[in-house]
C-alpha cells in the first residue's frame, strides 16, 4: 500500500529527495555527507505535528556527527509540543492556531541548527513535478508568554523558481551581536495547498566543540526578520 501525505505518494518525493542532498554535499565541498537513500524514505507520522519524516545519519569529514531529520509538512502542520512549555500557559498571535504544533520547544544543549529547503509539492495537483530546493517556513518563537513570529526560514517569496538553490537557514544560533536566538521555537508551515520537506541538522554542544565548521560549510543564513 502507497505511503501517502495530502494524497502524494512519498515515494514519487524519493528521488528528487536524493538530488537534493546532494546538492548540499557539492556547497559543503564533501565535507559533508548524507545517507541519502535512508533520508529519502519518508514515513507517515500521524502521532507527530507534522505528517512525515525519515532519520539517517550524517557524516562530516568521514565521522559520523549526528541526524538528520527530512520532514514533511502539510499546510498547518508544524514542529512544537509541550515538552517545555504548556499551551494553556500561553497566548498565540495570529494567524496562528491556537494547538500544540505551535508551542515552541527548548533547545537545551543544541549550539545550532540548520534548515536546509529540499522540495515543495503542489496538493491539488498529485501529477506535477516536485520543484526543487523550494520551502519557506516561519519561525515561531516566545515573546514573554505570547508565541509569536521570530523569523522566516528558506526561500524568498520573491525569487523565482529556476533561480532556487540548495539554501540553510538557520533556526538556533548566535547572531552578529553575539545574543542566541531561536531557543525555544517551532516551525510551522502557513503555505496554502502546498507540501513542504525540509531537513534539520542540529549541532550539539559537545560537536561544535570538536568541530565548529559543521554548519559553516553549508553558508548558513540567518533566518529573515
Amino acid at each position: 500500500m502507497a505511503k501517502e501525505v495530502a494524497g502524494i505518494n512519498l515515494e514519487t518525493l524519493e528521488d528528487p529527495i536524493r538530488v537534493a542532498l546532494k546538492g548540499y554535499e557539492s556547497v559543503s565541498n564533501g565535507d559533508l555527507m548524507f545517507d541519502a537513500r535512508n533520508a529519502a524514505q519518508l514515513t507517515p507520522t500521524p502521532d507527530k505535528p507534522n505528517s512525515a519524516r525519515s532519520e539517517s545519519a550524517v557524516l562530516y569529514k568521514g565521522k559520523g556527527i549526528g541526524k538528520l531529520y527530512v520532514i514533511a509538512f502539510k499546510p498547518g502542520d508544524g514542529s512544537g509540543d509541550e515538552s517545555g512549555n504548556k499551551l494553556e500557559d500561553l497566548e498565540v498571535d495570529p494567524p496562528y492556531p491556537r494547538t500544540t504544533r505551535v508551542v515552541p520547544r527548548n533547545k537545551t544543549g543544541v549550539d545550532s541548527e540548520g534548515h536546509l529547503t529540499i522540495l515543495t509539492h503542489k496538493i491539488d495537483d498529485a501529477h506535477a513535478d516536485p520543484e526543487l530546493y523550494d520551502g519557506r517556513f516561519d519561525l515561531l518563537g516566545l515573546d514573554g508568554k505570547t508565541i509569536k513570529k521570530i523569523g522566516e526560514l528558506g526561500q524568498k517569496s520573491e525569487i523565482k523558481l529556476e533561480n532556487m538553490h540548495p539554501l540553510t537557514t538557520l533556526t538556533v544560533g548566535t547572531g552578529q551581536n553575539g545574543e542566541r536566538f531561536g531557543d525555544p521555537h517551532a516551525v510551522f508551515s502557513s503555505r496554502p495547498e502546498t507540501l513542504q520537506v525540509c531537513a534539520f541538522l542540529a549541532i550539539s554542544d559537545e560537536m561544535y566543540t570538536d568541530y565548529g565548521d559543521i554548519l559553516t560549510s553549508l553558508h548558513p543564513q540567518d533566518p529573515r526578520i
